[in-house]
């Protein structure tokens, strides 16, 4: 899923200590952007999250079976909610990911 969080950094451009917008794709960092002057540092994560994403979908089944164990009516109950939810996160994810190619340092 991309995963949109706010930090307070110093921004290179501005030089002042504020917030900034902070992206991710999955597990992986995409892009910075300051909220202040709109900076946006990004870097290319298209191969990195290739290889994120085979190790996630490699994993799943045992993270599944893992809070099915732990509590199976929690987990039944989940099922109808985050089922359909997970190919539109996958597509979130990879919109950022195409996107973080052509980010790069921008100003």
């Amino acid at each position: 899923m991309d995963t949109v969080r706010h930090a307070e950094l110093t921004c290179s451009r501005c030089g002042t200590d504020t917030v900034h917008e902070v992206v991710y794709a999955g597990r992986l960092l995409a892009q910075v952007t300051c909220t202040a002057c709109g900076r946006t540092f990004g870097r290319d994560i298209r191969g990195e999250y290739l290889a994120d994403l085979r190790q996630r979908l490699a994993s799943k089944p045992k993270r599944m079976l893992r809070r099915l164990r732990k509590d199976p009516l929690r987990f039944a109950g989940s099922l109808p909610k985050t089922v359909p939810a997970k190919p539109l996160e996958l597509l979130s994810e990879i919109r950022v990911v195409w996107r973080s190619g052509k980010h790069r340092g921008r100003r």
